[in-house]
């Protein structure tokens, strides 16, 4: 008798199972709430701007100086921010480099730098009982570097050899000509050369340096097992002479888009037996209001072996093993680019499915039970990346730096979660334009280039970038 309750127990549950519809996926839940940290906010007397984010699950700290001056400002000589930055912990004015190291290295400290687009970053991190040793180790890294003559000479020789190297990379190739191509003499659309780099003197460090780093032009992010009350003193203890200065409006504004119709270009590399392949065109600025719903329409052509691009060239014909889409954006504006890595013999018909693509994207409404995969993809991969301290501290600056709105990441779950079909297709028709694009293919160039005769007269380069006659 005291089975019966456990084998109706069992009949009920097994009903219940055997009742479920399989062939659809279970409804979403509702949107779990998004917990940006509001970080504690003080500007200096100076004008630096300090975000400070506690977190104490390890006894950890890291410095992230941010100055919103990038490889946008190298002017005639590119590479010369990122040179700059390399340098930046190759020796201060009391230690050379290898005291440098050898300091850091005893504590436990990191300090590195690099640059991008639109702002250079030095960041210093290690045990949050150092915090005045790596604050110190980070404002000499920034304020005070040497630039020593040696060590200028050896950075330059690393960075010539790392140029050497990326002219191997058909992808790299690509990118650079398709900046160059949509961007022509604006600083988006420079890029380092042997040339530029050894041009490249001591006295245009100092003066690069100078320039840019001024407290004013910058933004401190410390996230980790912090008081907020006192790193905020001790940052002003050792930032707080930073000197100020009236900065310049931005040197150039973006030039008009001079793609009309489809420009071809072939990067020639002999023996090569696959091309990489690029269709790009403009995109859109990173404080564009359309840019977080703009996202999951991109996630539907582009996102990964979930895409439209994958679902075409890899799984329906066989072009390659995956091909993908995106926006890149940037200050004063941005790129749109789809692309793959494929063999010499179908590169032709690759570009011609991308460009279908393009055109089914911007002309097809998008179905929801498509666009609700993709918008939960990308809800997904954002509420896991909110546990990442770092890059919420990284996120605070981005605000600043780029004049998102502050609410930008509390909304950016929401915004994209609320994309309808209708207002996705009208995303798509504006800003995906099959009609005024680049072709690029980096490959065999006598293999390649009669296949894509038809879709415009082609350029062919070195892998310089220089037209080959």
């Amino acid at each position: 008798m005291k089975m019966l309750p456990i084998l109706l127990a069992l009949g009920i549950a097994t009903a219940s199972v055997q009742a479920l519809d399989r062939t659809h996926p279970p409804a979403a839940g509702p949107l779990p709430a998004v917990t940006f940290p509001a970080p504690v906010t003080e500007t200096l007397p100076n004008g630096l701007t300090v975000f400070v984010l506690p977190i104490h699950k390890a006894p950890m700290v890291t410095y992230r100086l941010l100055v919103k001056s990038g490889d946008f400002y190298d002017g005639s000589k590119p590479g010369l921010a990122a040179l700059t930055a390399a340098l930046l912990n190759k020796g201060t004015a009391e230690l050379t480099a290898s005291e440098f190291a050898k300091e850091t290295d005893f504590l436990g400290i990191s300090v590195e730098a690099g640059s991008g687009d639109d702002a250079l970053t030095v960041t210093a991190s290690g045990l949050s009982c150092y915090s005045n040793e790596i604050l110190g180790f980070l404002r000499d890294a920034a304020l005070r570097p040497a630039f020593r003559p040696e060590e200028v000479a050896k950075e330059k020789v690393r960075m010539v050899s790392d140029l050497a190297q990326k002219k191997m990379d058909p992808e790299d190739l690509s990118m650079r000509l398709r900046d160059k191509l949509l961007y022509g003499q604006h600083p988006y659309g420079a890029y380092a050369t042997p040339e530029s780099v050894q041009s490249i003197t001591r006295e245009d460090l100092v003066k690069f340096r100078n320039a840019q780093f001024v407290s004013n032009n910058a933004t401190l992010v410390v996230v980790g097992d912090v008081q907020p009350a006192t790193v905020i003193a001790q940052v002003k203890e050792v930032f707080g002479d930073w000197k100020s200065r009236l900065l310049k409006d931005e040197p150039e504004a973006m030039p008009e888009n001079s793609i009309h119709g489809i420009t071809v270009a072939v990067v020639d590399r002999p023996g090569s037996v696959q091309s990489s392949i690029l269709v790009a065109g403009r995109g859109v600025a990173k404080n564009n209001p359309d840019a977080p719903q703009l996202s999951a329409v991109n996630s539907v052509l582009g996102g990964g072996m979930s895409g439209r691009l994958a679902e075409n060239l890899r799984e329906k014909h066989g072009f390659t093993y995956g091909s993908t889409s995106g926006f890149s954006a940037k200050k004063l504006g941005g790129t749109f680019s789809a692309g793959a890595e494929v063999r010499n013999a179908v590169t032709g018909a690759a570009v011609q499915e991308i460009h279908n693509e393009l055109k089914r994207i911007s002309s097809e409404p998008i179905p929801e039970s498509e666009l609700a995969l993709q918008r939960s993809l990308l809800v997904g991969n954002f509420l896991l990346s909110v546990e990442n301290e770092k890059r919420m501290g990284e996120r605070l600056q981005e605000i600043d730096l780029y004049g998102l709105p502050k609410d930008f990441y509390k909304t950016y779950a929401a915004k994209v979660a609320g994309l309808k079909p209708e207002k996705a297709a009208e995303l798509a028709k504006q800003y995906i334009d099959p009609n005024n694009l680049i072709i690029i293919a980096v490959g065999e160039a006598r293999e390649i280039v009669p296949q894509l005769e038809k879709f415009g007269k082609v350029t062919v380069y070195d892998t310089d970038l220089k037209e080959k006659k």
